[in-house]
């Protein structure tokens, strides 16, 4: 149905807490959903590993060492197994009424967009628990 892609920052301390919770949210999403994660930062690997995702290190960089995010797209595109695509900041938990609000949609031309709510969590978050 969707693939999802992203550029995490490097996993360390609490903004690493944060990215594994936020790609955990998008591995239980259904249906499930191809997830890529970009860049050579580090811990990406290692993460791409432990949730079974797509991991792809080459990312085109300019000259003060920022990815290119014309290039994180062309791969994105070439490499998906879904014709729907999102980017999405790694940071960001996901859900069950977002793959809900892509089917709602996915027949026509749209754009998504969402609102982000901070949260503060400094563990990482039990899914299963439902309070």
């Amino acid at each position: 149905m969707l693939t999802l892609f992203a550029v995490p920052k490097p996993f360390r301390g609490h903004i690493s807490i944060i990215q594994r919770n936020a790609i955990r949210s998008w591995t239980l999403l259904r249906p499930a959903c191809q997830i890529i994660l970009f860049g050579d930062e580090e811990g990406t690997a290692e993460v791409a590993a432990e949730f079974g995702v797509k991991h792809v290190p080459d990312v085109a960089r300019n000259e003060y060492g920022t990815p290119l995010v014309s290039d994180i797209f062309e791969q994105a595109q070439r490499l998906a197994s879904h014709d729907l695509l999102c980017y999405i900041n790694a940071d960001i938990v996901l859900m069950s009424d977002f793959t809900a609000a892509v089917r709602r949609v996915a027949f026509r031309r749209f754009l998504l967009v969402g609102q982000r709510w901070d949260v503060d969590l400094d563990e990482p978050w039990d899914f299963e628990d439902p309070q």
